[in-house]
């Protein structure tokens, strides 16, 4: 069981959830009023430097707290408890609980360490139950119903991802493929009424519905242009959905070039 990715993905929720709260109190100058200390700050800003340095020229992450630590996400749920980060969450000792849980289980995944069954299991349990409540405020925000999943993020193997996506959202790769290069999506969600969810990453036009969240796409002539559109979708088993057959998706754009 690789945990990895669910560690990496309640972790981004978290960072976006928490970027969207402090915007909506503060407006673009929030990092200047959250409540955490100027040393954490200034090393997020240092760690971004480092990386534009780094990778010059590349499609960087200017999300300032993607470059937090796993304990400065803890801080700033601690510190900055009033208000949404509360009504998200509801019970700040489970929360505080959850989180420490996570910190110390992560801390083996960093250093190679194998993680027990028990453990990976308590990783996805803790992991759920966050993005969960993170996703049902979501949801109340944008006036959704409870009852049909959203997509949380969604990624590809180019590097392209987006986080707490609106509906629909369109995410245009800077990259050029050619026919016979492949590609590998992933979508993440979870079922506010916690059942199964099935998942369709197909080109406009078709479905295959499976309860796998990646696909490899391979591109074929027929894809040739600069609108190649996939699409990744999900839903549940129940009889009703938040659109027609479905209940979420996000699109990702390719501009595709013959092969060489």
């Amino acid at each position: 069981m690789d945990i990895s990715k669910d560690l990496t993905l309640v972790e981004n929720s978290i960072r976006d959830f928490l970027e969207f709260v402090f915007v909506r109190k503060y407006g673009s100058g929030w990092i200047n009023r959250i409540k955490i200390s100027e040393d954490r700050k200034k090393k997020w800003l240092e760690r971004q430097e480092v990386e534009n340095k780094r990778l010059s020229g590349s499609a960087l992450e200017s999300r300032i707290l993607y470059y937090a630590d796993f304990y400065d996400l803890k801080t700033l749920i601690a510190k900055n408890w009033d208000g949404e980060v509360q009504l998200a969450f509801k019970d700040k000792k489970t929360v505080d609980i959850f989180l420490t849980e996570l910190e110390k289980l992560r801390d083996p995944n960093a250093h190679r360490r194998d993680l027990l069954e028990y453990q990976k299991h308590l990783i996805l349990g803790i992991s759920g139950e966050l993005r969960t409540r993170i996703m049902k405020f979501r949801g109340k925000k944008e006036d959704a119903d409870d009852y049909f999943p959203v997509i949380e993020a969604a990624s590809d193997s180019l590097g392209n991802t987006v986080a707490n996506p609106r509906y629909a959202q369109m995410v245009v790769s800077n990259e050029t493929v050619r026919v016979g290069d492949e590609i590998e999506l992933s979508g993440y969600s979870t079922d506010p009424l916690g059942e199964v969810l099935q998942y369709s990453i197909a080109r406009i036009g078709s479905k295959n519905w499976s309860n796998k969240n990646s696909r490899t796409i391979t591109f074929i002539q027929s894809d040739i242009g600069r609108c190649c559109d996939i699409q990744i979708c999900v839903k549940t088993n129940r009889d009703y959905h938040a659109y027609s057959n479905f209940d979420d998706y996000v699109q990702f754009r390719y501009n595709v070039l013959p092969s060489e």
